[in-house]
């Protein structure tokens, strides 16, 4: 097998899809620390529902993007496709809490 034989193929991990993976982590991370904080505080403020809400916005926008950047040519899909699954199990996490928060 010579070198002129293998051909190398330009591709590339995707930036909005690694953008949207570290996105997907930090809203993940983001659910234990609200939930110890609210805790600690024992209270029920405003500003964790409103970062609650915004975690879920991010998810659903993560998963969205990630599968835009599936679409990008010559790009690996691995960081696309762990992309999609972090971020839907943070939506996931994020509207349970939200239904169990309308229900008490």
């Amino acid at each position: 097998m010579s070198i002129e034989s293998v051909k190398f193929r330009g591709r590339h991990h995707s930036h909005r899809a690694i953008m949207f993976l570290t996105t997907g982590i930090v809203c993940l991370v983001a659910v234990p620390v609200l939930s110890i904080v609210s805790i600690i505080t024992e209270g029920t403020e405003d500003i964790f529902g409103i970062t609650g809400i915004a975690g879920l916005i991010m998810s659903v926008l993560g998963i969205v993007m990630s599968v835009l950047s599936m679409k990008e040519r010559d790009i690996f899909i691995k960081d696309s496709v762990v992309g999609i699954v972090i971020n839907s199990v943070s939506a996931l996490i994020y509207l349970i809490l939200y239904i169990r928060g309308m229900i008490i």
